[in-house]
């Protein structure tokens, strides 16, 4: 599927110069680079630009599917209105997106079964809608998630300039970021790490069976398929972590570093053959997973946990050395 939209009142070398950054910042491949002409490609596809001179540019998606290509739309629709509101608010796509209707990547899903995993995770097993969206090229997602005393949400719409409308206030939706641990066609295994206070926490401990529940995405980083690795995260991440080590290859070898704050080690990560994994506390944390990194120079080294043990390890010099096309650090949530 390819859109595209002309776009006046935004400089062409304004644009290139703010899509580069964004390549690197993400390290995303330049599939061309002109003086007139620019591309790149993403995860969902790939997007670029052609310069109108004195009209402005030309912006170009093409994406494999209305979700993916949604994707790319909203995120190239929100760097413009960043910079230019009023531009943003006036692009028109060449298939006439349809204001007010549900995004393509929205869909609802049914509980089918809520158990207890471990003492810290539940697993709920969902039935999708829409599962052809899903597979092993990302593997996250977002719930949806009104508050407790909203009987009557409303739900996220297309704006005519491919953006996403999400209702806000009073009516403003929960949208945290999960993992598909696992998927059987329409049915998938979403295991949620428990604690206090954590909206869509208590509501899976309290989810019944038969109860539907809002989805957008898949989004994000998919399986690794690397010689060598480091896999690293705190309890948010271990679904993450066992879904990539049930995709790596047979030979490939590295370590796995679980981080528990609650020193309990009852997760069920995935056993394999050349991964060696070890258990370690806040306080070590950082340290083993820089040496670990230090080992696998011209490997891959995928991390993830709080903002605090991400942003101390974006400044090990033993991370940093890892092209940015080797190496995924993220924040997966923050201290309050």
């Amino acid at each position: 599927m390819k859109v595209y939209s002309d776009i006046d009142g935004l400089g062409f070398s304004t644009m290139r110069k703010l899509m580069l950054n964004e390549a690197t910042e993400h390290g995303l491949p330049v599939l061309e680079q002109g003086e007139n002409r620019l591309r790149i490609k993403s995860d969902y596809g790939a997007f670029g630009i052609i310069d109108r001179s004195a009209n402005g540019f030309r912006i170009e998606i093409e994406a494999d599917g209305a979700g993916n290509l949604h994707v790319l739309r909203d995120s190239l629709v929100a760097h413009i209105a960043d910079f230019q509101p009023d531009v943003a608010a006036q692009i028109a796509w060449s298939d006439a997106v349809q204001d007010g209707l549900r995004p393509p990547n929205f869909q609802f899903a049914k509980v089918k079964a809520a158990t207890r995993l471990s003492a810290s995770f539940q697993r709920l097993t969902l039935v999708l809608s829409k599962p052809d969206s899903f597979g092993d090229r990302a593997i996250h997602f977002r719930f949806v998630l009104p508050r407790p005393d909203n009987p009557a949400p409303e739900w996220p719409t297309l704006a005519a300039n491919g953006s996403t409308r999400w209702p806000e206030g009073d009516k403003a939706l929960h949208r945290p970021v999960y993992t598909v641990r696992a998927q059987r066609r329409a049915e998938i295994d979403v295991d949620v790490f428990l604690h206090d206070g954590g909206q869509a926490s208590e509501w899976a401990v309290g989810v019944a069976s038969g109860t539907s529940v809002a989805l957008i995405g898949p989004g994000g980083g998919g399986v690794l398929d690397a010689a060598r690795v480091v896999l690293a995260g705190d309890e948010t991440a271990y679904p993450a972590i066992s879904r990539i080590i049930e995709s790596l290859p047979g030979q490939t070898r590295g370590k796995v570093i679980l981080l528990s704050h609650a020193k309990q080690q009852d997760y069920p990560v995935p056993h394999h053959v050349g991964l060696t994994p070890a258990w370690v506390g806040p306080d070590d944390f950082v340290r083993a997973v820089s040496s670990a990194a230090s080992d696998c120079m011209g490997g891959y080294v995928w991390a993830a946990a709080d903002a605090g043990q991400i942003n101390a390890l974006r400044n090990c010099d033993e991370i940093a050395h890892h092209p940015k096309a080797q190496r995924y650090v993220a924040t997966y949530w923050r201290q309050t």
